[in-house]
């Protein structure tokens, strides 16, 4: 049976040894539980450290851009389809 006191999603050491940092999936404005669910490091072919190392490069106004025309992408594919 799992502990209800212990999360079900585990942060990396990293993370908590600087916690000011911006975790990697604020900075994809998503929830660490979304996060972990799409696994992005694994579809990119990546281990897990590298690529949150290299997400946390992207400047904030550049993650900004990138969602906002996903978002865009994906609303025009629901409303017209795919191509």
């Amino acid at each position: 049976m799992e502990n209800p006191l212990r999360p079900a999603v585990r942060i990396p050491s990293s993370m908590l040894t600087n916690p000011k940092q911006e975790k990697p999936w604020a900075k994809r404005r998503v929830s660490c539980r979304d996060y972990e669910a799409a696994r992005p490091w694994a579809k990119a072919g990546m281990p897990r450290q590298k690529r949150e190392a290299f997400l946390l490069l992207i400047p904030g106004d550049a993650m900004d851009a990138l969602k906002l025309e996903a978002d865009t992408e994906e609303l025009i594919e629901a409303m017209f389809g795919k191509e």
